[in-house]
């Protein structure tokens, strides 16, 4: 093979020969093809003549089937080198193709199918988890898939503790595969609430470590109050005490009576809503907004939105809002959502709030251990359950 019918092979698997000469390439090519059906006709007449004969090959007949060989194994491998390179090639254009249509998908709409997709692993983990807490990147790959990933982390003291891992695969908005692992053991207990009137499980061993636990160290606690209360008035029970509410336990009715019932009242499935609320998009307001092209067909928005200020102790009707609002985006991306949280019926619990309000029976709150231990003399405390405890960070 000369070293320009070389260069041209690889030009043609390259797509860089230009149109007249590909053509002459694809019919010396198929030259070749022709070449070798012949050869083969040509061998399989002289193995008839051969066993009819039964005449021995002279010399010079053994070295022209030799040659003839040796050009048929030639062609052959032209012929599935032809092949490989142009399905190479196909596959190449199909892998970019796919990666600018990916990058377009995820991107459509306002906000985008990826950012919505983000957000309702958030909010689901963030309403149904107590204290857990996920800030989620997002990598779109070929083929439409996009992959998400976070650690999970729960705020003990003032700091953000890392107590697992989250991680899900999507094919367009259809999540295939999710993964939530713990690192903690200790963060990975249920969080129990005690429901009001009722009195499913005793607080003793509790209010007991938290006596035992040093000064020089900061827990994290589930307490339960012997009345439902609206937001504003569960916050003000905070204020001026040394401890930080975190995650406050709604009221959901019927849709998660039968369960208690079951446990003497106790609620092990809980569901409720961050001190920090899961912002909506639409409940921010972008400004300083600039567009930056950041590849083929692609383009980058940056800005910087501000969502509603918040009292520290009120703004109840605010926090109840986006509360129902989250609800409401986790039932209308049910699939995903049921995923995530398959023990909490969503609808029910939404027509239950929006009938009857935000009603809170029980509060995630975190601090000094010692200051913990004085809701032990609080007449409106139920039950306590310690969760994480960590070394002093107030």
């Amino acid at each position: 093979m000369s070293d320009d019918f070389k260069r041209k092979l690889q030009d043609y698997k390259d797509g860089k020969l230009p149109e007249e000469e590909r053509a002459e390439l694809e019919l010396e090519l198929a030259k070749m093809e022709t070449y070798q059906a012949y050869l083969d006709e040509l061998l399989e007449n002289e193995a008839d003549r051969r066993d009819t004969s039964q005449s021995p090959l002279t010399v010079d007949d053994a070295k022209m089937h030799k040659r003839e060989a040796r050009l048929l194994r030639k062609g052959k491998w032209k012929a599935r080198i032809n092949t490989v390179l142009t399905l190479i090639s196909l596959l190449i254009w199909i892998t970019f193709l796919s990666s600018i249509g990916t990058s377009l998908f995820y991107s459509l709409g306002n906000p985008g199918y990826g950012n919505t997709d983000r957000h309702v692993i958030e909010a689901a983990i963030a309403v149904a988890y107590p204290n857990m807490d996920v800030r989620l990147s997002s990598d779109a790959g070929p083929y439409f898939n996009m992959k998400v990933r976070s650690p999970v982390t729960k705020t003990v003291g003032k700091e953000h503790i890392e107590v697992g891992d989250f991680s899900a695969s999507f094919l367009f908005n259809w999540m295939r595969l999710y993964d939530l692992s713990w690192t903690d053991r200790e963060a990975n207990g249920k969080a129990m609430f005690q429901y009001p009137g009722s009195s499913g499980f005793n607080s003793d061993q509790a209010w007991e470590r938290l006596q035992k636990l040093p000064e020089g160290t900061v827990a994290e606690a589930f307490v339960s109050y012997k009345r439902l209360y609206t937001t504003d008035e569960i916050l003000q029970q905070f204020k001026g005490k040394e401890m930080n509410p975190l995650w406050f336990a709604v009221d959901s009715g019927d849709a998660s009576a039968k369960w208690r019932s079951l446990n003497g009242g106790v609620e092990l499935n809980p569901i409720g809503f961050p001190m920090n609320p899961v912002w909506l998009p639409e409940d921010g307001i972008p400004s300083n907004v600039s567009e930056q092209k950041t590849g083929f067909l692609t383009l980058e928005k940056r800005s910087v939105t501000s969502y509603p200020s918040l009292d520290v102790y009120g703004s109840g009707d605010i926090r109840d809002e986006n509360f129902v609002n989250t609800l409401k985006v986790l039932v209308k991306h049910k699939f995903i959502a049921k995923r995530l949280i398959p023990f909490v019926d969503l609808k029910a619990t939404l027509d239950y709030v929006e009938k009857n309000g935000v009603k809170i029976y029980g509060v995630v709150v975190t601090g000094p251990t010692k200051e913990i231990l004085k809701l032990k003399d609080d007449s409106e405390v139920s039950a306590l359950q310690v969760g994480k405890v960590a070394l002093w960070n107030w």
